[in-house]
């Protein structure tokens, strides 16, 4: 991994140069996680990318650097679980856009698949631009937009927002995502990747640097109330502490410990608040959203209803009087509205870079997954997809997988393969400009 380089400004990142040219070597390296940073901080402060507008804005920046680096990099190495991994995906934005044929409503179902391509140029990005000895700059830039988020929603909170009453999420910190558990699970990512870096890092003012944003992640997290971004992030620092092979023993005890103690202490409130566990741990509707998205599947059970169809099998067979848009697991809706040809492509595009963990221990690969499996976690309980801000820290950690697993003698794009893929990057470019100015700008219209 080189991972001492990648984090020794001095020696890795100018090696011995001077002047400009330092400083052209000193922003390549950079780069990376400028980049992140920037992505993650601009759609989590536009309302998580929520927004129609946000994400398309988002999808031709990310879709300029695909063609930036098709164009203007010597060599692009992809190995073949990369290659499968960018194939899946793209398949699952065009099935999402091809459900508008059967869909009940195929205007909706067109601007969900129009949302995917955003998570379908971020990946085509990461794997396209970016090289092993990056990824440690690329987490670090997450991190860091992450923290600054989440630090400008406790701040406004602490300020403004306590002593207020929102009419959806109470006094539950919330903002600027608009969903106190899209900001929690945010949130537990960042922990993760906080924790990770610090045990990465060997000199202790990097470590400190890293750990400082906990000082604002984890009272963000308590302010949100999610519980299922507390059991993600359990989960993610028992990830953390199996593949990440330079962990002291005594740090791998003590985070064992304090994530045991997490899932006890979310077992023990939910035992003694009521019950209905399942209901107390995701929600009073939630279990009213999976029997709902269930009958629809059960009523379309090949195609699927199209893209972007839950609310409407909501208002015609909700038991309760609250509204949804979302069935709260992107498992189980994707399987009701695109069938099961859908979730299959889902699944495996997603499981792909937890492959790479197979007979591999590294502390930076333990952090990228540690925050992926928190986030695979969230988003089977919750309306992640539907956050981009969300989901592109997911997939950043996901495809950092995929890079650190990447052979040395993975083989090149050719000249064919460049412009094959430089066609439909154009084409999608093109039409995220169109649909700037002519399409719906709210998630729900149409």
């Amino acid at each position: 991994m080189e991972i001492a380089r990648a984090l020794n400004p001095r020696g890795w990142l100018l090696g011995g140069a001077r002047g400009k040219e330092a400083l052209w070597i000193a922003w390549q390296r950079a780069a990376p996680g400028v980049v992140s940073f920037t992505t993650v901080l601009v759609d989590g402060i536009a309302g998580g990318g929520y927004f129609p507008r946000a994400w398309r804005l988002t999808s031709f920046a990310l879709l300029a650097f695909a063609l930036a680096a098709l164009v203007g990099r010597r060599r692009i190495a992809l190995g073949r679980i990369e290659r499968t991994f960018l194939g899946f995906l793209a398949a699952l934005t065009a099935w999402t856009a091809a459900s508008w044929w059967w869909s009940d409503t195929p205007p909706t179902s067109l601007l969900e698949g129009e949302r995917d391509i955003v998570y379908l140029a971020a990946a085509a990005a990461l794997l396209l631009c970016l090289e092993r000895e990056s990824i440690a700059v690329l987490l670090g830039g997450v991190l860091a937009g992450i923290t600054t988020v989440a630090g400008y929603g406790l701040v406004t909170y602490l300020l403004y927002g306590r002593h207020h009453l929102n009419p959806i999420e109470g006094k539950l910190l919330f903002e600027p995502l608009g969903y106190a558990n899209a900001l929690g699970i945010y949130a537990a990512i960042g922990i993760l990747l906080a924790v990770g870096l610090a045990l990465t890092l060997r000199p202790p003012p990097g470590r400190l640097a890293c750990l400082a944003p906990i000082g604002i992640l984890a009272p963000s997290l308590y302010l949100t109330d999610s519980r299922a971004a507390e059991l993600s992030l359990a989960l993610g620092l028992v990830v953390l502490v199996r593949f990440g092979s330079r962990i002291p023993r005594a740090v791998t005890v003590a985070i064992s410990v304090g994530a045991a103690a997490a899932v006890a202490a979310v077992a023990f409130a939910i035992a003694h608040q009521e019950h209905n566990l399942p209901a107390r741990l995701f929600g009073a509707n939630r279990p009213h959203y999976w029997h709902v998205a269930w009958h629809e599947v059960e009523l379309n059970p090949w195609l699927g209803s199209g893209a972007g169809t839950f609310d409407r099998y909501w208002l015609l067979y909700r038991p309760v009087s609250s509204f949804a848009r979302d069935a709260h697991s992107l498992y189980l809706e994707t399987l009701a509205e695109l069938g099961p040809i859908g979730l299959a492509l889902l699944l495996v595009a997603l499981g792909l870079p937890l492959l790479v963990l197979r007979r591999r221990r590294d502390p930076l690969l333990a952090t990228a997954a540690a925050a992926y499996v928190a986030y695979l976690l969230h988003t089977g309980v919750d309306w992640d997809w539907e956050l981009p801000a969300v989901t592109l820290t997911g997939l950043i950690c996901g495809g950092s997988l995929l890079v650190a697993a990447r052979a040395d003698d993975a083989p090149e794009l050719r000249l064919w393969e460049r412009l094959l893929l430089i066609a439909p990057a154009i084409g999608l470019a093109v039409l995220v400009v169109v649909r700037l100015q002519t399409g719906p700008k709210l998630p729900f219209a149409g």
